[in-house]
């Protein structure tokens, strides 16, 4: 990816980013989310916790009070990300040691080999690399012997799904992305990868990982046009309805928690978890 595109798209997203969860789509996604994070880490006092491509900081501080005297480090390219990030620090709103660090997640010659206890990577930072195996190996790479990655990714199968459904795409473009596993969601966003399941477990495997899964993010219900406002200002009927209504909201979290569990089921899903330890 260009540097000036990465920039562009990540100068405007830090500036509304910290404010998805208003959507009640994203609401609900990151609820799955942070049910299958915290589900997998289950020592919480005196660990490292390293956020690759972790921006703003957000997910950090949803997780921040789940752990205790442990020490937390965002990994990002986007100086834009980190800005929005220090004023979280500045304002003291983390209770656990926080630390930032500009870096490609790539190579992050910051960190020492062996250093970290978890690594997460949400919302498919792993999308924007040039190599998505290289940021695989620089996890295993810092994790201590015995600790756990768990890193999303946008799904392929889904991306094909929305793009024919939602997009009416023309021939040449689902080709491309056929072939190429990348999609242009829209100008302000750049090519990013899809990938499987399968190709997610393959890179794990290569990487070196042990017991390796994955989990769906949004197995069932599908983000609409809305959800995608850079501004987070415009809520879809899904979103209003996960808004408004608590128990509808329940009830489909309960099924996606299910379903994204579901082996066979994880390639349907928005985004893909996978889930290795060193």
């Amino acid at each position: 990816m260009q540097s000036d595109e990465f920039n562009s798209f990540f100068k405007q997203h830090s500036e509304n980013v910290d404010n998805s969860s208003s959507l009640g789509f994203w609401k609900l996604t990151d609820e799955i989310l942070k049910t299958y994070l915290l589900e997998n880490m289950p020592k919480r006092e005196s660990v490292t916790v390293v956020d690759f491509g972790g921006g703003t900081g957000r997910w950090l501080r949803m997780l921040d009070g789940y752990f205790k005297d442990s020490d937390f480090i965002i990994v990002d390219l986007s100086k834009d990300m980190l800005a929005k990030a220090n004023e979280k620090i500045v304002s003291d709103e983390y209770k656990n040691n926080i630390r930032l660090i500009n870096s490609d997640i790539t190579s992050i010659t910051e960190l020492a080999d062996g250093s970290a206890d978890y690594i997460i990577s949400t919302y498919n930072p792993l999308s924007f690399v040039d190599e998505p195996q290289k940021v695989i190996d620089e996890a295993y790479r810092v994790l201590k012997k015995g600790g756990l990655a768990q890193i999303t990714i946008q799904g392929y199968y889904n991306a094909l799904y929305s793009k024919v459904n939602n997009f009416l795409a023309d021939p040449s473009e689902l080709n491309d992305i056929f072939t190429s596993k990348k999609v242009r969601w829209n100008q302000s966003v750049p090519g990013l990868w899809q990938l499987s399941k399968k190709n997610m477990e393959e890179m794990f495997k290569a990487g070196g990982f042990i017991n390796i899964e994955s989990r769906g993010i949004a197995t069932i219900a599908q983000p609409q046009g809305e959800d995608f406002d850079p501004e987070n200002k415009q809520i879809g009927p899904l979103s209003k309805k996960l808004n408004d209504n608590k128990d509808f909201f329940d009830t489909l979290l309960n099924i996606e928690l299910s379903a994204g569990k579901d082996q066979d089921a994880v390639d349907r899903a928005m985004n893909i978890l996978t889930i290795g330890t060193k």
